[in-house]
């Protein structure tokens, strides 16, 4: 009698799997859409080898020893990977280590060079089928909004994952990105005028961008410039939801980002978290001048009987407090109870979010 067979996947259903047993999870869909990305992002090995990638990371040579290859056919196939932004490279202490990317936040940015309109359309596909359906429905949502610290007022002390500017200040190296959702939304004609080159990475480990395909390096003053420009623009912070180890604040809109829209056009409560403060208004200050409504992304003021009024969807970015000619808008913290303390770390956060979405992740970490 013959032996029972395992069923094969091919290389792209095997990926599929494996980047949702990652915590963030990757949403798979009956028609196949998930598919065509990962075909349009790896040739069928370079799905294959990645699907059999450790989360955590591995140097070559213990990758090779434990996939039984040969150290310079290992190399050479992760170099390609490397440079089409298909995996994690960690680098410390003298050491790299090549690690599993999440599809977001991870291999769908590391495109950022390579995206083209057809990659784009791919893109949007996937997230008109799924409206955000896993990736923003699952506990703890992945960015949170950071406010803008020069329009908060408050005794309290700020943690310091309110402090954009601290962010960038405690960092050893600074690079800046095009916006990967601005320019998906470009390629597939519905691009809008907000700055392109205003996405800020940093570092603690020195010169950590000299060498990146999609990362620019630039000192901490560009850094802190880039970060003044992107308020002034009218665009919202956020960084990754967690209280230490954040490596990057993205400036977003309502009308391309896909984490905002999660909230503003899908209705996903869980897309990420507002800020630890919300908008109070100054009544007696306040002329109704309304300059602050085209500010709000977010469509959370009004003006009622000459004065602003700010309701439940105010997110405490506090980018329309800097446009007030009377100064009556300020951040003020909000309710305890109504605060979100975010996950200790990266680890911490995963271990939370495995747990919320019942899948474990072990196999694939280490």
């Amino acid at each position: 009698m013959a032996k029972a067979t395992e069923i094969q996947l091919n290389p792209y259903e095997k990926l599929s799997q494996t980047l949702n047993t990652i915590p963030n999870g990757f949403m798979m869909l009956e028609d196949g859409t998930h598919l065509r990305m990962l075909e349009w992002i790896y040739e069928p090995w370079e799905a294959d080898l990645a699907s059999k990638l450790k989360l955590a990371g591995e140097t070559l040579r213990r990758m090779a020893r434990r996939l039984r290859m040969s150290r310079e056919d290992l190399a050479k196939k992760l170099s390609i990977m490397e440079r089409k932004g298909q995996l994690h490279i960690i680098r410390k202490k003298r050491r790299i280590k090549y690690g599993l990317l999440p599809f977001v936040i991870g291999l769908y940015e590391e495109q950022i060079h390579r995206m083209d309109a057809e990659f784009a359309q791919l893109f949007e596909n996937y997230v008109q089928k799924t409206r955000g359906e896993l990736l923003f429905t699952s506990e703890p949502p992945i960015q949170r909004v950071v406010p803008i610290n020069r329009v908060i007022k408050t005794d309290l002390k700020i943690h310091t994952y309110n402090q954009a500017e601290t962010l960038v200040q405690e960092a050893k190296s600074w690079g800046i990105r095009d916006c990967i959702c601005r320019k998906q939304q470009k390629l597939i004609g519905n691009g809008c005028d907000y700055p392109l080159s205003i996405c800020l990475s940093f570092s603690s480990r020195k010169n950590a961008y000299d060498d990146n395909n999609a990362t620019k390096p630039v000192s901490k003053t560009r850094a802190l410039e880039l970060l003044r420009e992107a308020e002034e623009a009218g665009l919202v912070h956020t960084s990754m939801n967690i209280e230490k180890g954040q490596s990057y604040i993205c400036n977003c809109c309502t009308c391309c980002c896909g984490i905002l829209q999660g909230l503003v056009k899908y209705d996903q409560t869980n897309a990420f978290v507002k800020s630890d403060y919300v908008l109070s208004i100054e009544e007696e200050s306040c002329s109704g001048y309304g300059k602050c409504i085209d500010r709000c992304q977010f469509n959370a003021l009004t003006i009622t009987d000459k004065n602003c009024q700010v309701d439940e969807k105010c997110v405490g970015c506090g980018v329309c407090a800097l446009v007030c000619p009377q100064d009556a808008l300020c951040l003020i913290p909000r309710d305890s109870k109504d605060i979100s303390k975010p996950p200790r770390n990266i680890l911490f956060w995963m271990i939370k979010r495995a747990f919320k979405r019942r899948v474990n992740p072990i196999k694939i970490l280490f």
